[in-house]
């Protein structure tokens, strides 16, 4: 830790009844001396903008400080009902990472699906048309010779492959009656 310095001449340090020098004179009846010698210095300082900007300062920390968390008692960030020494992270409840504990508790484990959702035809081949379409507006480049004429025919491929999937998905209906129309 950082030493304080000890200014004074002696070397001891001012008490109450003396300021360490040799004059012997109390430490108060020296401070009033001091005040009077310099009265207009000082005043000078009381009415500068710094001094006016640190009483704001001052006031604004002493009103923000009225409150400090350790003027609470601990029921204040915990439902005292619950018991003491308990907070709002500490949980019974098992983790979603017991997931296997979970599932052998309630019986039964996970089944996988055997097979997804079944999708029409009209979906993948407007899904084929635009993978061919990107494939080939790629090759079409690789080959200079028929760039226009290859681009142009997977260009068109891959609007039709993309207008195609857009189509397929207007129109779905839900029949549920709570569907509010949100998907994640």
């Amino acid at each position: 830790m950082t030493e304080h310095n000890n200014t004074n001449a002696s070397g001891a340090r001012p008490t109450d009844g003396s300021d360490g020098a040799s004059s012997g004179e109390p430490l108060d009846a020296s401070w009033e001396a001091f005040a009077q010698e310099h009265a207009d210095d000082l005043a000078d300082v009381a009415r500068s903008r710094n001094a006016k900007r640190f009483e704001k300062h001052a006031e604004r920390a002493q009103k923000k400080a009225m409150l400090s968390v350790n003027d609470l008692d601990q029921g204040t960030f915990t439902d005292d009902a619950i018991g003491p020494g308990r907070g709002p992270r500490d949980t019974t409840a098992s983790s979603w990472l017991d997931t296997d504990v979970v599932m052998d508790r309630y019986g039964g484990g996970f089944t996988p699906p055997t097979s997804f959702a079944p999708t029409s035809r009209r979906l993948i081949v407007f899904a084929a048309l635009t993978v061919i379409g990107v494939l080939g507006i790629i090759a079409s480049v690789l080959v200079p010779r028929f760039t226009g004429m290859l681009g142009t025919v997977f260009g068109a491929v891959l609007l039709v492959g993309i207008a195609g999937l857009a189509a397929s998905r207007r129109g779905k209906r839900h029949d549920d009656p709570f569907d509010d129309g949100a998907r994640v």
